[in-house]
């Protein structure tokens, strides 16, 4: 019998993991430390081998394909393993996340209060050569797959079987009915170790006391990725924008939601290496290339990404959620980032001049995030309405007030933008594109049925089993009876749209399946061009109280201010869209 984990245990995940900065600032303190040891060429890779080993490493992962070994040692054997003459550079082993800790309860809603109202399901959504799946006929909840154009791409094809998408991330949950046909495989890369050293538990140990599978996703994130990419056409709940290809869990994280940098590059060299046409990735961090170490880092991701090019496979990867100017190579090039109010001058950390990865890195497919639509705030609001953080009205006395009001397609208060960024997709946004902090409004349904089944953010399915994402069952009629499904918001919500147009792409057009530059030139010429961005940069003088919960900002950067971003640098080559994709090639 399954156990479904209700969002009260979310709650207390996140304010624990709120209370770190960072897993790889704690690991410095360990006697043993994880480290990428790269050799100087392919010859040399089994002598640098012998040559770790006797130094004291424990080999713990062989990336031999682009001569990289992952290495577990004492901190002062580093020095010995460097000094081996087949050694190119000993690279410290760092964790990415799919969310700064800091704004973990801003873009996955761990401070909201979700209403369990159930709704009528409404007759709609007129028969087309495919009849989607019942969330399609409730009004404004499907909104991005939609907008992606993905019911026009289905008189096409739903997706190609043999097409496979890799979900790099926390898992899939293939005990979801929405998941259990589309999950054709489940590669455990994590590092067991990593969220129980840290958090004091492991997936193994939820596994024991609720009764499911260890290698499910106990965190929630990759199940929302996996559902938007190909939730099961079945005539239940949702179904994804690419039904029908296949779906591969290459699990680099545990249910806390960190790895390695080295899980990330095993994962796209295992789908490079197993025929994976496309990898979807939400995670992320930042490098500093002037220390030489992270420099030689920066550099196995040029190699791994060009490695997996050549293989066929393409790399898809969140843009950030920072809301900085992203340039060429993933360079940060504008100040930030983004802050919540409350944050000590001494704790904030200004991202300019370092690189994005693997988002930045060159090669792989750098997706910004847009909105729903900008709502107008009011000259009444009702009691209760304006309520943080989960406000249904945004009074029109607030100082801060929404950008681009009745627009569409805005992009997203949070997402970065810049030079890099390749195309865009829906990530959701709040109801007035503006964190909570400043009543920036509801995710929309389910969190509350005020505007009926309208989402501001991104409805999809997430894990029966998600201690992070929080899990709302029931939500109408037609859907599967006691399983999770949830609104969130972030560029990791745009990336698998991205992610499973390109599968469309590659299932319609077998001549450009796995030619990444041809499904990468149809992705950018089939995009929408959408004009008209008014969301700004961030502004670094605005020190103001925040509307939501009172907290002043002495570090600046909490609030957008300034020119609006240009058309070009917010949406790259535009909006994705399924529809153009596969009917114009």
């Amino acid at each position: 019998m399954k156990r479904y984990v209700r969002v009260g245990l979310a709650l207390f995940v996140f304010a624990l993991l709120a209370s770190f900065a960072s897993v790889s600032q704690l690991s410095a303190a360990g006697p043993v430390e994880r480290y990428i040891v790269v050799a100087k060429s392919d010859a040399e890779y089994d002598q640098l081998r012998a040559d770790t080993q006797k130094s004291g490493g424990k080999v713990v992962g062989d990336l031999r394909d682009v001569k990289t070994l992952v290495v577990t040692a004492p901190s002062g054997s580093k020095s010995q393993i460097a000094a081996s003459t087949h050694a190119q550079a000993v690279v410290k082993d760092t964790v990415r996340t799919l969310v700064q800790p800091k704004m973990a309860s801003e873009l996955l809603n761990a401070n909201s209060k979700p209403e369990r109202n159930r709704v009528d399901l409404k007759n709609g959504g007129g028969k087309k050569s495919v009849t989607p799946d019942p969330a399609f006929a409730l009004s404004g909840l499907m909104w991005s797959i939609d907008r992606v154009r993905a019911p026009q791409a289905w008189k096409f094809t739903t997706g190609d079987p043999a097409v496979k998408v890799g979900v790099a991330d926390t898992g899939l949950d293939f005990t979801h009915s929405e998941l259990a046909s589309r999950v054709t495989g489940v590669v455990d890369l994590t590092d067991p170790t990593l969220c129980k050293t840290y958090f004091g538990y492991s997936d193994a140990d939820f596994a024991t006391a609720y009764g499911g599978p260890a290698n499910t996703d106990w965190n929630g994130h990759g199940s929302w990725i996996g559902g938007n990419i190909a939730g099961a056409l079945d005539g239940v709940g949702v179904n994804g924008i690419a039904p029908n290809v296949k779906l591969v869990a290459l699990k680099i994280a545990e249910w806390c939601g960190y790895a390695w940098d080295s899980s990330i590059l095993n994962a796209f060299l295992y789908a490079a290496n197993n025929g994976i046409d496309v990898v979807s990735i939400s995670f992320g961090g930042y490098l500093d290339r002037t220390d030489p170490a992270q420099d030689a880092l920066y550099k196995d991701y040029v190699d791994t990404v060009n490695y997996a090019r050549k293989k066929g496979t393409v790399i898809v990867a969140a843009a950030g959620n920072e809301h900085l100017r992203i340039g060429a190579g993933g360079q940060v090039i504008s100040h930030g980032p983004l802050t919540t109010p409350g944050t000590a001058t001494a704790d904030f950390f200004d991202y300019y001049g370092l690189w994005e990865t693997p988002g930045g890195i060159p090669g792989v497919i750098d997706v910004s995030s847009t909105g729903n639509v900008v709502n107008l705030p009011s000259v009444n609001c009702a009691p209760g309405t304006t309520t943080y953080p989960n406000a249904t009205c945004k009074p029109t006395s607030d100082p801060h007030q929404p950008f681009g009001i009745g627009k569409k397609n805005q992009l997203a208060y949070y997402s970065n933008y810049g030079p890099r960024i390749d195309v865009a997709a829906p990530g959701g946004a709040r109801k007035f594109n503006l964190p909570n902090y400043e009543r920036g409004g509801t995710p929309g349904f389910p969190y509350t049925t005020a505007d009926g089944t309208n989402v501001w953010e991104d409805f999809s399915i997430t894990s029966n089993w998600a201690l992070e994402i929080p899990c709302f069952v029931n939500v109408a009629p037609g859907f599967y009876p006691n399983e999770c499904y949830s609104s969130i918001q972030g560029t990791s919500m745009a990336t698998p749209h991205a992610s499973a147009v390109l599968a469309l792409i590659a299932s319609q057009n077998k001549d450009a399946r796995h030619h990444p530059e041809q499904l990468v030139e149809i992705l950018k010429e089939s995009a929408q061009e959408i004009r008209g961005n008014a969301t700004p940069g961030l502004s670094a003088t605005d020190k103001s109280v925040a509307e939501g919960t009172g907290a002043a900002c002495p570090t600046g950067y909490c609030y957008l201010g300034g020119p609006a971003v240009s058309d070009r640098e917010a949406y790259g080559a535009g909006l994705v869209d399924a529809g153009a994709g596969v009917s114009d090639h």
